[in-house]
């Protein structure tokens, strides 16, 4: 699967939470099921925060509900 400029956003956004929590950041992609990761509910809710500052997007105002598994998921929101 191609990476996406968002995957690659949130890529870094995640990286830097892990490197933030002193973690090694593990391998991250499209694919990359986020349950998975070992991150804390507040760690997302960071990557939430983050995503909004770059993109100037918040998909939550919308009232839309999204079911996030992967990676890709996550970015779909900001597209």
């Amino acid at each position: 699967m191609t990476t996406t400029e968002n995957d690659q956003r949130i890529i870094e956004v995640l990286s830097e939470i892990f490197q933030t929590k002193g973690l090694a950041v593990p391998a991250l992609g499209p694919e990359t099921v986020l349950d998975q990761l070992g991150l804390e509910s507040l760690d997302f809710a960071q990557a939430v925060i983050r995503m909004e500052e770059i993109t100037g997007k918040d998909p939550f105002a919308t009232g839309a509900e999204f079911q996030i598994r992967v990676l890709s998921d996550f970015s779909a929101m900001y597209e």
